[in-house]
């Protein structure tokens, strides 16, 4: 199967999988908001009945206050899944006024760091896990501690909500700021990032490739020149071949293809981990909904057409 037959087996079959509400699962029948934005962005072009149906579902599941739950006939309390939202409403170019309360949701969560006694806390007592506790982020509930795959999915979302021009102030441009700052801080110390912090009781803790190439692509605009961030793509490079999860391997993918013709990235490069998701995904049928998403997605990006890449402002 070659990788156009590849990513319309995943469409169809995602096609197949969605629920009559028009959101879909991970493996069972209650409908997600994560594979439900992956599964919307994976089949945001051409528009068709499926992607009218998954907007109409997440739609119905946004909360009062712009945000989303993490799953339907979850409490009503929002969480880091009103970025892929939000996402997911740009890439279809519907619903400015959701995208516009989704936003302004998003400026106003916060990692509980933001708060000065959390951040005298962490400074003077909870000091085993090493980070600046005035740089934060997002995090995956209300009231927890910012982490990196929040924060990344919500940079990537404001980034391309200021280069669509829907949105654009000086509160935005703060949180980017602020946001970037957190995610260089928690980098681990040979590069990539774990899914929290880079060190903890003194030990550096080992990165996670989906962490990395998330964290990656929300930070494309301060690539040039950054260290850290050089280190962190020759890590991912380093740990695609043979990765074992076609789930990993499709974000590494993404996140390479965004930053082609940079640290000796080719097409080459994308075409053998290419080769490799395309063994993995022999039985496409056999993927969960999320992992079948975004390894259309990835594939997809080896053509230039990266749903999470924000071009320059």
């Amino acid at each position: 199967m070659d990788i156009a037959s590849l990513i319309q087996a995943s469409r169809q079959i995602l096609q197949s999988r969605q629920s009559r509400r028009g959101g879909w699962g991970f493996v069972t029948d209650q409908d997600a908001v994560e594979p439900t934005c992956l599964a919307t962005l994976a089949l945001r072009r051409p528009s068709n009945i499926f992607l009218e149906r998954a907007l109409q579902e997440l739609a119905s599941l946004q909360n009062e206050d712009g945000s989303w739950p993490a799953f339907a006939g979850d409490d009503i309390e929002g969480c880091w899944t009103t970025a892929p939202a939000i996402l997911s409403f740009m890439a279809a170019g519907h619903e400015a006024a959701r995208i516009h309360r989704g936003i302004r949701w998003l400026l106003q969560a916060r990692g509980r760091e933001a708060n000065w006694l959390w951040r005298w806390k962490f400074r003077t007592m909870d000091t085993n896990a090493q980070f600046d506790p005035g740089k934060f982020g997002w995090s995956w509930t209300a009231g927890t501690t910012s982490w990196v795959i929040p924060t990344a999915f919500t940079l990537i979302a404001l980034r391309q909500a200021r280069t669509r021009n829907l949105h654009r102030s000086a509160e935005l441009d703060e949180r980017l700021a602020i946001g970037t700052s957190m995610l260089l801080d928690r980098m681990c110390p040979g590069g990539g990032w774990n899914s929290g912090n880079g060190i903890a009781f003194g030990i550096p803790l080992t990165p996670h490739i989906d962490a990395t190439a998330i964290a990656l692509l929300a930070l494309t605009d301060q690539a040039r020149g950054d260290r850290g961030i050089q280190r962190s793509l020759d890590w991912l490079l380093t740990q695609l071949p043979g990765c074992s999860s076609a789930y990993s391997l499709s974000w590494g993918m993404v996140a390479l293809a965004a930053y082609r013709g940079q640290a000796g990235l080719t097409a080459q490069t994308l075409a053998r981990s290419a080769t490799e998701l395309m063994s993995l995904l022999d039985d496409p049928t056999s993927a969960d909904t999320a992992t079948l998403a975004i390894s259309a997605l990835a594939l997809e990006s080896i053509a230039g057409d990266n749903a999470f890449e924000v071009a320059p402002a």
